[in-house]
């Protein structure tokens, strides 16, 4: 720093005192995450970024020993990481990759996917995580749109590929096997055994895209979120941070690898902890043993997961005795949800607030502290997701774009180094989303005098009853509240008297068969104003469909509501509750 601070100075006393100090505040505010390069008296000072294959390097040499990944029986250090990853990306070479191409691939969660990441990174290629639960136009939907030119794939998946190989060989993707027999067009292994121990390593910026994550589906066609070398590097080093992981933690990410929190599945890569990750996918039955006899300290799970685990430990009381820290995120969690979790499992919580569109790092965090304090005498932090982290803008704003007064609710918009650069062949949905730097979330909250933010619902979401702005969320928070109640999801139907009315698919706890829409109801009424008030029940036993990060597709729900017959009490004369 003290280098850029002299020729920033010598800067100063050519081009005056003004234009002097600006470059050298620019110099310094974008140390991290920007590709300035500066000449003075001829001497270039460089690329000033950190970029994420420059944690590899160091990670892999620094800590050559140190176990980076368990998976299942396998092990792998960060030493064979790195050395692993060059042979990759030096065997994409030999078969024409260059930097930009589209690296995809489709795998259940295994060390490779780690590998394969680790050498796009050095090669410049982008990464693109293939959904194996895409439908068949979801996936040739991918394949077109992000160009891609490579195409990893597990031995496991063969088969759900099988009717797009065709377009496979049409798009002239070249397909690369591993993990088992294949019939595609390359092996991994026998690649890897033919390259060079080392790639070419090209130029790179960090504006460069380094990866494509695809969102996850819970309305319309998957959009690619485009995410740079910086802002990976950024939430590498900033979630770090604000998880407080340390170098002896061993960090337990049970969701699946083709969306945007595979991120979280290499944080090691800025302190050199260890990743435990499913042999092949998160198995309900077998993911708290894992925790026990790999020596898990941290784990994530949305909430949804949390509502199995209790319901499992109730059965079987669980080992936690390595744990320190469990993390929840991706969905709402109810205050009842939370408080339930630490009551039976006594454990620091952190619940984390991230977006597809921000590298998912974490924008915001109820830490553990926040926790105790809510659990102890202010429980309404409960219903908040914590305070933004400091490398994020934050501001809520009206329909118009304007601000609003502090406590007013609104659309969240924030600015950071993570935010992606742009939706992929999708400039109009762009324009919509990134204003002058700032990204609206299409999220509702609001942010009280301690800065906590309060999550509301999504504003797509949204129901209007009675002229009366209604969030799902809310409601199922306090629908959460009754003991008779394993699962909700609120959704707004078409009603004649109302415009919209709210309805309330439940799924009943075990040993509460007998509870009624009209008890629900009830519990309700003095706790929620009218338009909010469920104006009817509808009783599930199947689990709600959802995205591969367990998100509600809220919108299949709605659909059900709607086409179910028989399944609304109204007839065009008003509720009848």
């Amino acid at each position: 720093m003290g280098l850029f601070i002299s020729h920033c100075n010598k800067i100063k006393s050519k081009s005056g005192n003004r234009e002097g100090e600006k470059m050298k505040r620019d110099v310094i505010n974008n140390l991290l995450y920007s590709n300035i390069k500066v000449d003075i008296d001829g001497q270039p000072l460089g690329r000033l970024e950190i970029l994420p294959r420059d944690l590899v390097k160091r990670t892999g040499v620094n800590n050559p020993n140190k176990t980076a990944y368990i998976c299942g029986d396998r092990r792998a250090s960060w030493g064979d990481m790195h050395a692993r990853s060059d042979r990759i990306a030096a065997a994409l070479q030999a078969k024409g990759s260059a930097a930009g191409d589209v690296v995809g691939i489709m795998a259940p969660e295994c060390i490779e996917v780690y590998e394969h990441f680790f050498a796009c990174m050095k090669i410049g290629a982008i990464r693109v995580g293939v959904n194996r639960r895409y439908a068949e136009a979801e996936l040739r939907h991918v394949f077109v749109d992000s160009g891609m030119k490579f195409l990893f794939v597990h031995a496991s998946c063969r088969d759900i590929l099988s009717n797009v190989r065709d377009d496979l060989r049409t798009l002239s993707i070249l397909t690369i096997g591993f993990g088992g027999e294949h019939d595609f067009d390359a092996d991994l292994a026998a690649m890897i055994g033919d390259a060079c121990a080392a790639p070419d390593l090209p130029p790179l910026a960090a504006a460069d895209a380094l990866m494509y994550s695809y969102t996850s589906g819970t309305t319309g066609t998957p959009k690619g979120a485009v995410l740079t070398h910086g802002a990976i590097a950024a939430t590498i080093l900033h979630a770090l941070a604000e998880f407080g992981f340390v170098r002896d933690d061993r960090f337990l990410l049970p969701t699946g690898n083709a969306w945007v929190a595979v991120v979280l599945a290499f944080l090691g890569l800025g302190n050199g902890m260890t990743h435990v990750i499913a042999d092949g996918d998160y198995d309900r039955a077998t993911f708290f043993d894992i925790v026990r006899e790999q020596g898990v300290t941290a784990f994530l799970l949305a909430p949804t997961m949390l509502n199995w685990a209790l319901e499992d430990n109730r059965r079987t009381p669980f080992d936690l005795s390595s744990v320190r820290l469990i993390i929840y995120g991706s969905s709402p969690a109810s205050p009842a949800l939370i408080k339930r979790v630490h009551e039976t499992f006594g454990k620091d919580m952190i619940n984390v607030y991230a977006l597809t569109e921000t590298s998912w790092g974490g924008v915001a965090f109820l830490s553990p502290g926040d926790h105790r304090r809510a659990l102890s005498k202010k429980p309404e932090l409960l219903s908040s997701v914590g305070r933004i982290a400091s490398h994020f803008e934050i501001s809520i704003r009206n329909e118009d774009g304007a601000p609003v007064r502090a406590g007013e609710p609104g659309e969240i918009w924030l600015r950071g180094p993570t935010i992606m650069t742009n939706y992929l062949n999708l400039p109009e949905q762009t324009d919509a989303v990134l204003r002058d730097g700032w990204l609206r979330t299409n999220d509702i909250g609001r942010l009280d005098e301690d800065g906590y933010l309060y999550l509301l619902d999504r504003q797509k979401f949204m129901i209007i009853s009675g002229g009366v702005n209604v969030y799902p969320a809310a409601v199922e928070a306090i629908l959460a509240k009754h003991p008779g109640v394993a699962d909700i999801c609120v959704v707004g139907v078409p009603h004649p008297e109302w415009g919209e009315a709210v309805v309330a698919v439940v799924r009943r706890h075990d040993g509460h068969a007998k509870l009624t829409g009209s008890e629900l109801i009830d519990f309700c009424r003095d706790k929620l104003n009218r338009p909010s008030t469920p104006k009817h029940i509808l009783f599930t036993e199947d689990d709600f469909p959802r995205t591969t990060n367990f998100k509600v597709r809220k919108h299949e729900v709605r659909e059900l509501v709607m086409t179910a017959p028989g399944s609304l009490p109204w007839d065009g004369k008003g509720d009848r509750d």
